[in-house]
């Protein structure tokens, strides 16, 4: 059993690309939603080779998963092994000889058409032309938001190939000092571009918003826009940094306390200095952008006033409930890390910094969630949309499907209150977290207490799981009747409603 479940653990590594090629799915499917007005299939946008490379980059990562799964059968190496992007790492295995040839060539086949497929969806969202019967011979451009994801996009990707391109060249050619030290660099870039999933999906939402109070032109505020753009670039400065200074000065970089955050150390003093300060401002404004962001989707109104503002829909809400949730997490963790480095004699510090390191780790799904929901809420808004273009206020996924939304985030919700609370009721000290998220019982902890905290733990994680299938089984069969507001009113459960999770009071200015 034991070799079996390392055997699944080495899988999910597989799945790294998951969350950024799926917010590069929905940008795509906005982008053409966008220029066809929801005409997607009549006007063929998204192109048709793009869907197929939508389909080709899928099942690049599921046969990698495949591959982790299928080799101890032919190889009886159950110890298989992934690299922190999910590649198979053939080196260690024992089977030799041909098997390894047939793995590494798999790999490889499947690591191109991964790629491969991500570059053409990229190209394709930039080549899609208008039907001039809709814009005539002034189409709309990019919408800032779309920019951003596809710029996230760009960096997320263009390290992770960076990566497996380096560490290529070093098993065919061999390793030098100059690829050791830019595999060394591109690895800690990874580190700053993993917040571009999250930061991707919340600009995705924002413009959902934008569009659902604004179905023709609707875009979210000025502001938030340009902090579309103070995010983006600062995790691109933060990247480039991490990836050139090293070689244009005197210059060690190592991960910071958290991730996403990098440090320099600098041979020389004053420019040490200057980068802490650059580190920083990018930092700011990367937390300070996003926070902007999250507001904006409150607070925007329709043009005709208030009264005409339509509410957050459920996928919405529990949307930004996940975003709030991650980002609070991150932002609460900077801060603690910030404090430390100018008053380390605070024994407190490095308490909570633990516990935000655990609540690192509970938020990890919310993306895949964030972007599970948008998904769903899309397809409904194309089932539902009238025949004179407009889409009623209350369209959405079926009424269960929206319960099911909501156990999700409330089981993500719990987890984390669970990482933050069980420490301070069992005085433990720094939490220890599985591979799901879920804060494990202490050791030494009352009989009936560790009862209770299992039955917590696998009742969330029933729900986070049967949550996501639920809405997986919605978004395949849905039909107009079956939707709001043509359907009856349903539950998940009969008669059980569940409750929405709580939301952001709306600011008032």
């Amino acid at each position: 059993m034991f070799g079996l479940q390392k055997i699944i653990e080495t899988a999910c590594t597989t799945v790294t690309f998951a969350p950024m090629l799926s917010v590069l799915f929905l940008g795509t499917r906005m982008r053409a939603i966008q220029l066809t007005q929801g005409e997607t299939e009549k006007y063929q946008l998204p192109q048709p080779w793009v869907q197929s490379a939508m389909y080709i980059s899928t099942y690049a990562v599921l046969m990698q998963v495949l591959l982790v799964l299928a080799v101890p059968i032919f190889t009886g190496e159950m110890n298989v092994k992934c690299d922190d992007q999910g590649n198979m790492d053939t080196s260690s295995m024992k089977g030799g000889g041909v098997v390894v040839m047939i793995v590494s060539g798999v790999r490889y086949f499947a690591m191109a058409l991964l790629y491969g497929s991500m570059v053409a969806i990229c190209v394709g969202v930039y080549q899609m032309k208008p039907p001039k019967e809709i814009w005539g011979d002034k189409p709309p451009p990019v919408s800032p938001a779309v920019q951003c994801v596809m710029n996230l996009s760009f960096q997320f990707f263009g390290v992770y190939l960076a990566v497996a391109l380096v560490r290529t060249t070093i098993q065919i050619s061999g390793s030098s000092q100059f690829l050791t030290k830019l595999e060394g660099l591109l690895t800690l870039a990874k580190y700053t571009v993993n917040f571009a999933p999250m930061l991707a999906i919340l600009f995705v939402g924002a413009r959902m918003r934008a569009l659902q109070i604004d179905p023709k032109n609707g875009n979210p505020q000025k502001w938030a826009q340009n902090c579309f753009y103070l995010c983006t670039y600062s995790l691109l400065v933060q990247t480039l940094l991490v990836i050139i200074m090293p070689f244009v000065t005197k210059c060690e970089c190592k991960q910071g306390a958290s991730e996403g955050d990098v440090t320099f150390v600098m041979a020389n003093p004053t420019l040490g200095i200057v980068m802490t300060v650059v580190r920083y401002v990018c930092l700011i404004a990367l937390y300070a952008g996003f926070t902007a962001v999250m507001v904006s989707v409150f607070v925007i109104e329709h043009p005709a006033g208030p009264k005409m503002t339509p509410p957050i829909s459920p996928a919405m809400q529990c949307v930004m409930n996940l975003t709030v949730q991650y980002f609070t997490v991150y932002l609460a963790l900077f801060i603690c890390i910030t404090i430390k480095q100018f008053s380390p004699s605070l024994k407190v510090l490095g308490f909570l910094i633990g516990v935000f390191e655990a609540g690192q780790k509970t938020v990890m799904f919310a993306p895949m969630l964030s972007m599970l929901f948008i998904g769903a809420r899309m397809r409904a808004l194309q089932l539902t949309k009238a025949t004179d273009g407009t889409i009623p206020p209350t369209a959405g996924p079926q009424p269960w499907a929206q319960d099911a939304m909501f156990l999700a985030t409330w089981s993500v919700l719990v987890q984390l209150i669970m990482a933050m609370v069980v420490p301070l009721l069992t005085g433990t000290g720094k939490p220890e977290m599985d591979e799901d998220g879920n804060v494990k019982t202490p050791a030494g902890t009352n009989k009936y207490v560790g009862i209770g905290l299992d039955v917590i733990k696998y009742l969330c994680l029933l729900s986070m799981y049967g949550g996501a299938v639920v809405i997986v089984y919605a978004v395949y069969t849905m039909t107009p009747e079956t939707l709001p507001p043509y359907c009856a009113p349903s539950t998940l459960v009969p008669g059980v409603d569940v409750p929405k999770p709580p939301t952001p009071p709306t600011p008032s200015f």
